[in-house]
């Protein structure tokens, strides 16, 4: 469960549902369980903060990018696994 705080200003539960939506979509299933995301409202523009803060990694296949390994299918998964990471 997503906990969500509102700073700065007052949002209608409508317009949180909105980024909690947003939230999920763009990143998936890589969600800490405890999250917890901080909308500050500065005027007309709302900065999103999230604590723990989590990474966002995305994956390439050889033609399309992915956000989550579990899109992939069977064997672009294998070919991920195979993957040897750069040390970088």
């Amino acid at each position: 469960m997503i906990k969500v705080n509102v700073t700065g200003g007052s949002l209608t539960q409508e317009e949180i549902d909105a980024y909690i939506f947003y939230t999920k979509k763009r990143f998936g299933t890589i969600l800490p369980e405890d999250l917890e995301m901080t909308l500050e409202v500065d005027g007309e523009f709302v900065n999103i903060r999230y604590n723990p803060p989590f990474q966002f990694h995305v994956y390439r296949g050889t033609d399309y990018l992915v956000n989550d390994a579990e899109k992939l299918n069977d064997s672009k998964y294998a070919e991920l696994m195979e993957k040897v990471p750069n040390s970088i």
